[in-house]
């Protein structure tokens, strides 16, 4: 491996941000599959593990502090989870998987409790003004999940890419996985579980944020 091309640059910007390598990247796909070997090996004198999820595609999972880790913000869980069953409507392959922003806001808004959609994206904000800081919240929400290649951002519209599938881990257990699923999801999906926390942590977002979900 060569730590001088330029694929190497690029793959390790996003991994070590927290991003995921989808196969819809198939330059940089093909080179990290290329070289997995020597990136395991060059991360685990980091503590990190280059993790390849089942579904394909790559991200990195911390065991020490060595590498900044932050959590995911509520508001990325909690969309994160909509989208990812979302994606799962026959409706969606009929549009090569893109959806509309503002169909997005429009079905969480009709289909998630208001109580909970306050809580989660506008809390503590005023009567007047929770709908203006819950749509202001789903849309910094959505450019986070793009930055770390959940989702592809495009204007006004948007797709889920694969490793959305991290979030449908929560919402298959309705985000309160037994201890043996917890296992499991660890193992095979790379999802920490942060048991002193109110929620689940995903390990490797070097995101700001310090929320973790509800």
């Amino acid at each position: 491996m060569n730590y001088l091309e330029r694929e190497f640059a690029e793959a390790d910007l996003i991994l070590r941000r927290g991003g995921h390598i989808n196969r819809s990247e198939l330059v940089l796909y093909d080179w990290l599959c290329r070289n997995h070997d020597g990136l395991k090996a060059l991360y685990a004198n980091y503590g990190a593990t280059l993790t390849q999820h089942p579904d394909g595609f790559f991200f990195l999972t911390l065991s020490s502090g060595k590498l900044r880790s932050r959590l995911l913000p509520k508001t990325c869980i909690h969309l994160g989870m909509f989208i990812a069953l979302k994606a799962r409507d026959p409706e969606i392959t009929r549009s090569s998987g893109w959806m509309n922003t503002a169909q997005l806001l429009h079905d969480i808004e009709t289909s998630v409790p208001k109580n909970t959609l306050q809580d989660v994206y506008a809390p503590g904000a005023k009567e007047n003004v929770i709908d203006d800081r819950i749509s202001l919240a789903i849309s910094n929400a959505l450019k986070v999940l793009d930055e770390l290649y959940f989702i592809e951002l495009r204007g006004d519209r948007f797709r889920p890419l694969e490793a959305i599938g991290r979030f449908a881990e929560f919402a298959r257990h309705d985000n309160a996985p037994d201890d043996d699923a917890r296992i499991q999801m660890s193992i095979e999906r790379g999802v920490v579980f942060h048991d002193a926390a109110e929620g689940e942590e995903i390990e490797g977002t070097n995101h700001d944020g310090d929320e973790t979900a509800n």
